[in-house]
């Protein structure tokens, strides 16, 4: 069976994460797996789904068209209308996905009429509060977790850019929410007295080159490297040994998710999301946003006392079976019977 599936999102969320891992999980039960999206929008290494990108002006008469010459028998959409559109002009039926309380850039007008002609309805419940059902009147909708991309911790082929022994790496959009910033003040405090520590910050965006000046300016060239997100994040959560989120006001969490199903302490800050995941002091540690100082006493905490950083690795890697991704994949299984 060939299956497409589409990658959407909006400014605060991209669902790359969810659509490279779930095409692969479709891939390895025999499916043969389109992953689309708008240029730039997702990256895939050493993948078994094949990606193809679309101009994100491209019509959906365009995109409809390359389903059926594609012969595609399902589509998938994970925050994408225009793939709904597409499937829906084309003739396949889809499934659509979106997490719950997404909302697009642009406003979709008839976005429940579209929204009707699904098989199936799947709203990624990101809170334990009541689902808003009014928002889904009318609609064939299932509740699903909201599921974590998890990996074995360590493996020993570290990557190029984790040069000393102990490694901490955050990832994010490089721009001010992402509070880069800060950890880079909290970094230059620190790394003096840890010869032995490595930060690695994964992302891309337009605050690259104010971080590289700060790194060169605090001559924290030798302990610090910015490397692009390639489609490889989780291979530097399975090597890392502490992950730094210092998001000021994150619309989600899940990236901390990952790291936490991944065996990994977490230092984050105060904010709706992360008080979600993290029980302060038991599977991570949350100090106060936009404040320097107790997120580096946090994080000093953490590099220098082995033992709780163990004992938080296993709290948080329980994460992975609250969050399972199985549970995820099996609801799409169900519907491509």
């Amino acid at each position: 069976m060939n299956v497409t599936i589409f990658v959407g999102g909006n400014k605060e969320f991209t669902a790359s994460r969810l659509g490279v891992k779930l095409g692969e999980s479709l891939a390895a039960k025999g499916f043969a797996v389109t992953l689309r999206a708008a240029k730039g929008k997702v990256k895939v290494k050493d993948s078994p789904i094949t990606l193809k990108e679309y101009a994100a002006t491209a019509k959906t008469k365009t995109l409809a068209t390359a389903l059926k010459k594609e012969q595609t028998d399902f589509v998938i959409s994970l925050m994408n209308l225009p793939g709904c559109q597409a499937a829906a002009e084309a003739g396949v039926p889809f499934a659509y996905a979106e997490n719950e309380g997404f909302k697009e850039d642009k406003a979709a007008k008839d976005k429940k009429a579209l929204l009707k002609k699904a098989k199936q309805i799947f709203v990624i419940r990101t809170t334990d509060k009541p689902l808003n059902k009014k928002a889904y009147t009318g609609l064939k909708v299932q509740e699903v977790t909201n599921p974590a991309v998890w990996v074995e911790h360590y493996n020993y082929n570290k990557p190029a850019c984790f040069k000393k022994e102990n490694n901490i790496v955050a990832v994010g959009k490089l721009a001010k929410e992402s509070g880069f910033e800060n950890l880079l003040k909290t970094w230059a405090r620190l790394a003096p007295a840890h010869s032995t520590w490595h930060l690695t910050i994964v992302g891309d965006g337009t605050g690259k080159a104010a971080m590289a000046k700060f790194i060169a300016k605090n001559h924290l060239q030798d302990s610090t490297e910015i490397v692009p997100d390639d489609g490889d994040v989780y291979s530097l959560l399975r090597n890392a040994d502490i992950f730094a989120y210092p998001a000021l006001d994150p619309a989600n969490a899940d990236i901390l998710l990952d790291a936490m199903a991944s065996k990994l302490p977490c230092v984050a800050c105060e904010s709706d999301p992360v008080t979600d995941l993290v029980a302060n002091g038991i599977n991570g540690v949350i100090v106060n946003a936009d404040e320097e100082e107790p997120f580096t006493i946090a994080l000093d905490d953490l590099m220098v006392n082995w033992g709780k950083r163990v004992g938080i690795a296993l709290e948080a890697s329980k994460l992975k079976d609250k969050y399972p991704f199985d549970d995820f994949v099996g609801v799409f299984l169900d519907l491509l019977k």
